[in-house]
């Protein structure tokens, strides 16, 4: 028999973790293995054991890789909530001044300034895939020029293996704008200019204008929250 409970998600799941328990998972998620987690932490290989089994009970009979799959997800969830009220002030910006093409101009130009100054990577996206616009930390974070940037196909940020189910998520959107809403990706996988690839997390919008749908889309580095010190 079903419940009609919700489902917890998993960031609700690692709000009943301790401490310990959740710097277990952060090194776990940079790539320690256990004795380098015993290490770390000062304790012996056994109790790092003891942890695990306290991560199983809270969170599921999930093996290794399960369990930093949910962490992951879970820390990547809070970022992308963030990002997602961040994306509603743009968007609402772009929605204001975007009524003729006239206006499209002028509102870009607003826009620019506002987006230069964002910490996150933010990027302005045609419906073909093609990057119109692409801020300061944009620049920084993938290695490109902001004139490289621009009549860039957004592939070329995905590493090659995902790009075509890239391209068929984006055309199965555009067939359909109305009743298909763009959301968020958690912990996907970008590339930079030069062929490194790193875990991002990323809010999309959508917005009509009457050179069509121009997509808002805003790119937070996951990197820079693994390689935080554990805390307890």
């Amino acid at each position: 028999m079903g419940s009609n409970l919700p489902a917890q998600t998993d960031r609700e799941y690692l709000d009943g973790l301790s401490g310990r328990e959740r710097q277990l998972l952060q090194l776990a998620a940079k790539g320690h293995t256990d004795q380098a987690i015993a290490n770390n932490l000062g304790i012996s290989l056994a109790t790092v054991g003891t942890y695990w089994g306290r991560v199983r009970i809270k969170l599921g009979p999930f093996n290794r890789t399960e369990l930093v799959a949910k962490y992951l997800r879970a820390e990547a969830e809070h970022v992308v909530g963030r990002l997602k009220e961040e994306n509603k002030i743009l968007i609402k910006e772009i929605e204001q001044h975007t009524k003729t093409e006239q206006m499209l101009r002028v509102s870009l130009e607003m826009f620019r300034g506002l987006i230069e100054s964002a910490p996150d990577a933010i990027l302005l996206i045609s419906a073909d895939g093609t990057i119109q616009f692409a801020n300061a930390q944009s620049t920084e974070m993938f290695g490109f020029t902001q004139q490289e940037f621009v009549g860039m196909s957004v592939e070329k940020l995905i590493p090659e293996r995902y790009r075509p189910a890239h391209v068929e998520n984006r055309d199965e959107y555009n067939s359909n704008p109305i009743k298909r809403q763009m959301g968020e990706h958690l912990a996907t996988m970008a590339l930079r200019k030069d062929g490194t690839e790193f875990p991002i997390a990323t809010a999309l919008s959508a917005t009509k204008t009457p050179n069509g749908l121009l997509v808002t889309c805003i790119v937070r580095d996951l990197t820079a929250m693994l390689s935080k010190p554990a805390s307890a």
